[in-house]
């Protein structure tokens, strides 16, 4: 085993030469025409090594063959294995079909099937060209970038990982997928805090959610961010989820999805939809808790059945969304078409699709009944 430091090789030549007396002359022999020649040494199993000016390590690579050329300042090596350094730890271990180590010590290329393994963070990164930057802490990969943790695996076209943040940035077409729980994502640009295992978007982003092989939920938002280990997904711009139990569809412009709990959580404008019983809830904040199938809704909610043209306004209001009751509390409002009538008061229980809405009052104030007839 041959050790390189800084790629410097010294190489020494010893030339022996043995002569010997004849009696015939010797025939003179035609002096070849001089040629620049490239100097090139190939040398079998190296030692690479790059160390910073305190003599901490930046990295060390071996390679089972390499070629080096003096003038290029790099060598060329096959069958690859080295580790990267920071501060004086080892913080990623390399596996590579081939590469490039420049004399400088400041760039290292690999190729072909490129296994780079976090030592920190159970993280695998693999990829067809990796390149590292020790000065800057980030390795760049391009060329097929699959990144996998035990709960989380993500495909992109490139990617780049700053190791000191220990933070890895994809782009290009992205899959991810998540095991616990189950989601699948389809995105363009990804922010990946590994330690914090925090997952960031700030693209057009779809999610599917699994029970099993089937998908329950579906959602688009213009942004979002995950807390992996808390199973939380904050959504942002333009949001729209579609459930399948119960069958509804919730837009708004930012939701909290606590997929532990199966509770979304808007603390801004939302409009849920029920497509089948022809229902509209507005408000101005709420919370859909999927698992119990109930809405809370505050701030001005508003439920209204488009079939029959009814209508009830509170300041809270819960709607059981299994058996379609609803309890409506605070300045009640019930209006319905035909007949019109118009009730007020502070509390209304039943249901808009058949108009058994039942308003009553605290006693504080009388119930107030308007009645237009045809």
């Amino acid at each position: 085993m041959k050790v390189y430091h800084g790629l410097e090789i010294v190489l020494t030549i010893a030339i022996l030469g043995m002569g010997g007396c004849s009696r015939q002359p010797a025939k003179l022999q035609p002096t070849p025409t001089p040629t620049a020649v490239e100097a090139k040494l190939s040398l079998d199993n190296l030692s690479f090594e790059q160390v910073d000016k305190q003599g901490k390590p930046l990295w060390k690579v071996r390679a089972q063959r390499g070629v080096y050329a003096p003038d290029r300042k790099t060598a060329k090596v096959t069958n690859i294995t080295g580790d990267l350094y920071q501060d004086g730890q080892i913080i990623l271990h390399l596996t590579a079909k081939s590469g490039e180590l420049e004399q400088a010590g400041e760039k290292i290329v690999l190729r072909g099937d490129v296994v780079a393994t976090e030592t920190r963070n159970n993280l695998v990164i693999i990829g067809q060209e990796v390149t590292w930057q020790p000065k800057a802490d980030l390795l760049t990969i391009r060329n097929r970038v699959r990144a996998t943790q035990p709960k989380l695996q993500v495909d992109a076209n490139e990617g780049k990982y700053i190791s000191r943040k220990q933070q890895l940035d994809l782009a290009g077409k992205i899959t991810a997928f998540s095991t616990d729980p189950r989601l699948a994502m389809q995105t363009e640009h990804l922010t990946w805090l590994v330690k914090d295992q925090k997952v960031i978007g700030d693209r057009l982003t779809q999610i599917q959610r699994y029970t099993g092989n089937r998908i329950t939920d579906r959602v688009v938002a213009n942004n979002f961010s995950s807390a992996l280990d808390r199973k939380i997904i904050n959504l942002q711009g333009n949001v729209r989820l579609d459930a399948t139990n119960p069958i509804i569809q919730v837009n708004g412009e930012s939701f909290s999805w606590n997929l532990g709990r199966e509770l979304i959580t808007a603390d801004r404008p939302l409009k849920i939809v029920h497509l089948q019983e022809s229902l509209v809830f507005d408000a101005n904040a709420g919370e859909l808790d999927l698992k119990a199938s109930t809405a809370t809704l505050t701030g001005n909610a508003t439920g209204i059945a488009t079939r029959n043209q009814t209508k009830l306004r509170s300041d809270r209001l819960i709607w059981q969304i299994a058996s379609q009751q609803l309890v409506g509390t605070g300045n009640v409002v019930y209006q319905q078409v035909d007949p019109v009538i118009k009730f007020t008061g502070t509390r209304g229980i039943g249901k808009l699709q058949d108009r058994s809405i039942v308003v009553s009052s605290d006693g504080k104030q009388q119930v107030r009944t308007e009645f237009i007839p045809k």
